[in-house]
């Protein structure tokens, strides 16, 4: 078989909060065996990994070795002082070290003013990659436009938005808000999926109760097809349903479980992979 024949998916990665508990060579077995070319990483993780005597000068050659990427490396918190700070340098230090394809942060606390303030000096400082900043309906970053706007303000060519699809629509998003510049600016896109439950916060539900894509109600199929109206090829794919009732089934499960459902969802918006690449099909439609 040529190898233009082998359908492989470009840019999906396991997200991080996939496996919050999990021992880092159970990540890479994982991850690699069920065909995902990417992992996310937390500075959690990574200590967890250090503790288990793993040093971090070796975590990125033990990714490379698995024929995996880091993807996403979180989390830097903006606007907040006392011990957060020691957190954000370590992900930043970890950012050398690991070489990720971008690092993420996010607001939950503290003046919008400093956190401007804040967004800009990480990106100043962490130039060389991009810097995303996550949106949640319950942070001081709210939604896309606002998470646009504080990109914007940073001035900095590496400043950048996670475009979770969770997040998308509960902070009212419409597909129709996928505009070709606003995704211009998307370092990557997370899927997963909710259905509404009676009684249960956005936060709770983001952070616990989360499940594959294409299992929840939220229209992740219009979501992928209004990305492919706007752009050419797909944005870099994380998948991280979040759950802690998915926490307690063996990780290997979870990854095929996860590669299965998204693999599905693409196909039903009408993304294909050709040559190792997701192409633009939903485009043309």
């Amino acid at each position: 078989m040529k190898s233009t024949d082998v359908h492989t998916p470009a840019h999906l990665s396991m997200g991080a909060i996939c496996f919050r508990d999990r021992p880092f060579p159970q990540i890479l077995a994982a991850a690699a065996g069920s065909g995902f070319t990417g992992i996310g990483l937390t500075v959690g993780q990574c200590v967890a990994a250090l503790e288990r005597g793993i040093g971090l000068d070796q975590l990125r050659g033990r990714v490379d070795d698995a024929g995996l990427r880091v993807a996403e490396l979180e989390l830097v918190r903006l606007g907040e002082e006392g011990p957060t700070r020691h957190a954000n340098s370590l992900v930043e230090d970890l950012s050398e070290v690991l070489q990720p394809d971008r690092v993420h942060v996010a607001a939950f606390n503290g003046d919008l003013r400093r956190i401007e303030d804040d967004f800009a000096a990480v990106c100043t400082r962490l130039s060389y990659v991009p810097v995303a900043v996550e949106f949640m309906p319950y942070s001081r970053v709210r939604n896309l436009t606002e998470a646009l706007t504080l990109v914007d303000a940073a001035g900095a060519a590496n400043a950048r938005v996670v475009l979770d699809v969770v997040h998308f629509f509960r902070s009212g998003g419409e597909v129709s808000d996928l505009s070709t510049a606003r995704l211009a600016k998307i370092a990557g896109v997370q899927l997963s999926d909710v259905s509404t439950r009676h009684g249960v916060s956005l936060a709770r539900e983001a952070r616990h109760l989360r499940t594959y894509p294409g299992r929840g109600t939220l229209d992740i199929v219009g979501f992928l097809r209004g990305i492919g109206t706007a752009v050419d090829v797909l944005p870099p794919l994380s998948i991280e349903p979040i759950s802690d009732a998915l926490e307690s089934l063996p990780l290997p499960v979870v990854a095929e479980e996860i590669m299965f459902s998204t693999l599905a969802t693409l196909d039903a918006a009408g993304w294909v992979t050709r040559n190792g690449q997701f192409a633009g099909a939903a485009r043309t439609q």
